[in-house]
């Protein structure tokens, strides 16, 4: 063959049956829920309202900590969560909750989704809040 490479060449191209041209415009995957952890925050009468949505761990949790810091530093003591949209979470969330609590704030739970719920569980289920006796 001496035709240059870059020559068109003609080449039988094959049949494709219409069926399975129709398959290319379906989506090969269903897209899940959103993996990328998103924050909202509003602050007002000394109240940080805070949205999450995606996965929370050790990573994806530092953002909350400076968010938490300057809501302290501009006056909020209660902390609202609204975590309704939260599609994973671990050790490390409910570590933010902590600290937030042990500074003097409140924390208040607007929305829970099923995985927040199932961490809050399981650490009252490991560390029980303390018992107070009767009367105290």
């Amino acid at each position: 063959m001496d035709a240059p490479i870059h020559a068109a060449v003609a080449a039988p191209v094959p049949a494709v049956a219409a069926a399975s041209r129709e398959t290319f415009t379906q989506p090969a995957v269903e897209a899940g829920p959103d993996p990328l952890p998103r924050i909202r925050a509003t602050l007002r009468d000394g109240a940080l309202a805070v949205s999450l949505a995606g996965e929370f761990d050790h990573y994806t949790c530092a953002p909350l900590y400076g968010l938490l810091d300057e809501g302290a530093a501009r006056g909020a003591r209660r902390l609202v969560l609204d975590a309704a949209r939260v599609t994973f979470c671990d050790s490390a969330l409910l570590h933010v909750l902590d600290r937030w609590a042990l500074t003097g704030g409140r924390v208040e739970l607007a929305t829970t989704s099923r995985a927040l719920r199932l961490l809050l569980t399981v650490a009252a289920r490991v560390h029980p809040p303390p018992r107070v006796p009767p009367g105290e």
